[in-house]
């Protein structure tokens, strides 16, 4: 699978949008869903990162690593909740943001995965293995 992917993502520029190289759809989880349950559903649908929604309203994302951090922190899996970690500062890009432009927000941010919205809505996840795969290319 990552050959694949990794050769369709060197097609592209560091000036083409990041629309390009987004992964859909985007993985969500519920505020109220625990560490376990979030943990599960990053190994399931094999990503780093999900977007926390309550119910229609989107909270932010939690990553891999804010996981690894509350439960090295001694956290409780089946307490602690989504919502308990998700981060209200978030950056956001847009599909319309070049590639370039969100190796900078990552880089300024210091994530490794941007969330995409339009309209509002989530609409794609770029990953810092996403832009790497284009930016070492060129």
């Amino acid at each position: 699978m990552y050959a694949h992917l990794t050769e369709a993502r060197a097609a592209h520029a560091p000036a083409d949008p990041v629309s390009t190289i987004m992964s859909t759809p985007v993985a969500e989880i519920s505020a109220r869903a625990s560490l376990a349950q979030v943990a599960e559903t990053l190994a399931a649908a094999e990503v780093g990162a999900l977007v926390v929604v309550d119910g229609t309203t989107v909270l932010g994302v939690l990553s891999e690593r804010d996981l690894v951090r509350a439960l090295a922190d001694g956290g409780d899996q089946d307490v602690l909740t989504a919502a308990d970690l998700v981060s209200p500062e978030t950056v956001w890009a847009t599909p319309a943001d070049t590639i370039s432009a969100v190796a900078d927000l990552m880089a300024e941010a210091e994530v490794r995965h941007i969330p995409l919205r339009a309209g509002g809505h989530p609409v794609g996840m770029v990953s810092i293995r996403d832009v790497l795969q284009v930016l070492r290319t060129h």
